[in-house]
């Protein structure tokens, strides 16, 4: 699989077309309310935890790009709009090892895919998709998205 692109109602309208794990994802991000809920960390299962995370986007010079391998990462945007780069791993060069810690690998590379994700939007990265989020669409706007992870 590679990157999904999407609305969490549609994907839940074909939620038989992918794994268990995403079933299960996406039903989370349908049930929860994630108003008032703090910026951070917030653990669910053994299999899910996820972020809520708030900043503004930057030009995408300011951006980097990351990939994982122990968790799909489903980008859920609740407010702003924010471009997400996008490309293969094989396509970008490694500026910084993986770091089970972190469970990330960043990369450099040029931008030369980008969706625009505004509320509603859900973006599913698995690991061999490289991505750059927090790229202004347009200009700089606030952002307030879950970044739910999935334990492969």
């Amino acid at each position: 699989m590679g990157l999904i692109v999407d609305t969490l109602g549609h994907l839940l309208e074909n939620e038989a077309a992918y794994g268990e794990k995403i079933q299960a994802g996406l039903r989370f991000l349908r049930d929860t309310d994630f108003a008032g809920q703090a910026a951070g960390r917030h653990e669910v299962d053994e299999n899910m935890f996820y972020f809520i995370n708030e900043y503004e986007t930057k030009d995408a010079g300011e951006c980097f790009w990351e990939a994982h391998r122990v968790n799909l990462d489903l980008h859920y945007i609740l407010e702003g709009t924010e471009r997400i780069g996008y490309a293969a791993i094989e396509q970008l060069a490694v500026k910084e090892e993986y770091s089970a810690e972190k469970d990330a690998v960043f990369f450099t590379g040029a931008l030369e895919s980008a969706v625009t994700a505004g509320p509603g939007a859900l973006v599913v990265c698995y690991p061999q998709d490289g991505h750059m989020t927090g790229i202004e669409a347009g200009r700089k706007e606030a952002v307030r998205k879950v970044v739910l992870k999935i334990k492969l």
